[in-house]
């Protein structure tokens, strides 16, 4: 790699350490997730300053151009770091699913002791905004079940 090569590399490389470890101190980015960016800005340090790494994976690979190598690696990484937040995305879907169901059943229950107890839906509902509503007028408009 050519020095000029090797410092915009490392100027990169410092540069997406800083911003992750940016993201963390204003909780914009938690400590789970940033860890995966924390190893990969470390991985492109240390191949961005070591230039025998990159070369031997270039001549390995049978790459002519070894600064590309850095390229390959941060296109993989970028598929990892995909792979990860896909799964991520899954498992909170999942969750979401989840507790909607379970918010359905608790209104269905809910629906059902207020049926018990011989006391309509609508008029629980109306009890409860009246209340919250200054004269005890309820506006037409924040009436739900009509």
């Amino acid at each position: 790699m050519t020095d000029r090569i090797q410092i915009v590399a490392l100027t990169v490389s410092v540069l997406l350490l800083l911003v992750v470890f940016e993201l963390v101190r204003r909780r914009k980015l938690t400590e789970e997730y940033s860890f995966l960016w924390i190893l990969f800005a470390l991985v492109l340090l240390i191949l961005s300053a070591r230039r025998e790494i990159p070369y031997a994976v270039a001549r390995w690979l049978g790459v002519y151009y070894p600064p590309i190598v850095l390229v390959m690696v941060l296109i993989v990484m970028v598929l990892v770091a995909s792979l990860c937040f896909s799964v991520i995305v899954s498992r909170q879907r999942q969750q979401i699913e989840r507790l909607m169901e379970e918010t359905a059943i608790l209104s269905a229950e809910l629906r059902d002791l207020q049926a018990a107890q011989g006391r309509p839906q609508d008029q629980w509902q109306r009890a409860t905004a009246e209340r919250s509503v200054p004269g005890g007028i309820m506006p037409s408009r924040t009436r739900r079940n009509r």
